[in-house]
């Protein structure tokens, strides 16, 4: 077959893949809080999803607010801790982590399905036969050699066991995982990820003063998900704004009142 016919069929497959998603530049019709499928352009759609790195044309299903919440309590807002590059989660965490990304993907892999890939994994088990072996070697000789580690010797081993441990736990990589999530919260067409701090405390005062919800007053293009985690984010930064104002205040007085009894 010539390359021109083959490259041909290629784009005319694509073409039908693809037909009927929203692009990207049609987004600005989208302003204010609307569900993904909407901003979308439809509820499935075919994307390359990487797969340890390789990637494989999955059909996908935009969930809405209600399916999000009932899979945990992850928030897109993590400003503090995008911003603190030396954080490093805690093994807990990584489970809540890795526990919250299955349950999207449980809802979001529609072709195949979340099962039919638990099914395959199993019946090919190949790489989790080789982590296991991996994950046993690294335990016989923690234990056989833990006496003579020094401190960091034995924590490097340690990690290695605990990433192991957490891959064997989940069916898809981690990969995977974590780019449904990323997709399935529109994180690649949301305005989510600029909101300031500044911003939200603006949009929490606003509303405080005017008995309205903070996300009245951030504007951007917003799934409907993200109106939840800016009101209730929004909330929480301007708590923690009058507490640190109540700290300053009770200071202020504890020094004039000292000043006076001089």
């Amino acid at each position: 077959m010539k390359k021109e016919v083959l490259e041909k069929i290629i784009e005319q497959q694509l073409n039908k893949i693809l037909k009927g998603i929203t692009s990207f530049s049609d987004k600005e019709f989208f302003t204010g809080y609307n569900p993904l499928e909407k901003i979308r352009g439809g509820l499935f759609h075919w994307v390359a999803v990487p797969f340890n790195s390789v990637e494989v044309f999955c059909e996908l299903r935009c969930p809405n607010a209600t399916q999000i919440e009932q899979c945990g309590d992850i928030s897109n807002i993590t400003q503090e801790i995008e911003k603190n590059k030396e954080y490093k989660p805690s093994y807990d965490e990584l489970i809540h982590v890795r526990n919250y990304q299955e349950n999207i993907c449980k809802i979001v892999f529609n072709k195949p399905t979340f099962d039919n890939i638990a099914q395959l994994v199993n019946e090919n088990d190949f790489v989790i036969s080789k982590k296991r072996e991996e994950l046993k070697k690294l335990q016989e000789h923690f234990e056989k050699h833990k006496d003579e580690m020094t401190e960091v010797e034995k924590e490097i081993i340690e990690s290695k066991i605990r990433v192991i441990d957490l891959q064997l736990g989940f069916i898809l990589p981690t990969d995977t995982m974590a780019f449904v999530t990323w997709w399935a919260m529109g994180n690649d067409i949301s305005d989510i990820k600029k909101i300031t701090k500044e911003a939200f405390l603006r949009a929490a005062s606003l509303a405080k003063i005017h008995n309205k919800a903070p996300s009245d007053y951030i504007s951007g293009i917003y799934t409907d998900y993200n109106k939840i985690e800016i009101d209730v984010h929004a909330v929480g930064v301007l708590e923690e704004f009058l507490k640190e104002q109540q700290i300053v205040n009770n200071a202020k007085h504890k020094w004039f009142g000292s000043k006076k009894k001089e």
